[in-house]
């Protein structure tokens, strides 16, 4: 009876942290996601002043306008850089909530790569199969089509992004253990030697 109760609180504390961890990845893309959007329009707002500028200041010199709209595309692109860090933070914590709602949890690397790879051939014979069923429902199938397109890829997108991500783990991972191979045998010739 102790070891059930057991089991089943640490099945319980397991699942509270769980939750914990994804009400707080959850908060922070709920806090990043603005500031993603007002990067971007921030970096929208230079890119039309560079162009405003141009067209507004065509009587003054040319060397002074062109170098304006170079310093106002210089802060689009820091905005635009800014939005890029942010947009990886929200993918990343995006991809692991909705990765974790669909059933692929951290598991083993290769077995998570097959998953996402199942996922993505799922993605695609449902595409196909409800292709043919929206051509012929109404006058709107051009624009369900489009959605049902974009959906996917971006699904496809972000299932390859995970494998990437998993691939880029397992390297990284594999490096740091040959790296600590090679330093602490270093460390034990060099002991060995003296």
């Amino acid at each position: 009876m102790h070891t059930k109760t057991s089991i089943t609180f640490c099945q319980k504390l397991g699942s509270y942290r769980t939750e914990k961890r994804l009400n707080a990845a959850s908060r922070e893309l709920k806090q990043k996601f603005p500031k993603l959007i007002a990067n971007i329009v921030i970096a929208a707002i230079f890119t039309a002043s560079s162009q405003l500028a141009g067209w507004i200041l065509k009587g003054i010199n040319a060397d002074v306008v062109f170098l304006l709209r170079i310093g106002l595309l210089l802060g689009a692109g820091i905005f635009l850089v800014r939005t890029l860090f942010d947009a990886l933070t929200v993918t990343d914590k995006a991809t692991k909530l909705l990765l974790k709602r669909v059933g692929i949890k951290k598991e083993q690397s290769k077995q998570r790569i097959f998953k996402d790879i199942i996922c993505i051939v799922a993605t695609l014979l449902v595409v196909a199969a409800l292709g043919p069923i929206l051509n012929g429902t109404s006058s709107i199938n051009p624009t369900l089509n489009e959605i049902m397109t974009y959906a996917a890829m971006a699904l496809i997108l972000l299932f390859v992004y995970d494998i990437a991500r998993t691939l880029y783990r397992i390297t990284e991972n594999k490096a740091n253990g040959l790296a600590n191979r090679i330093s602490s045998s270093k460390e034990r010739d060099e002991t060995n030697g003296k």
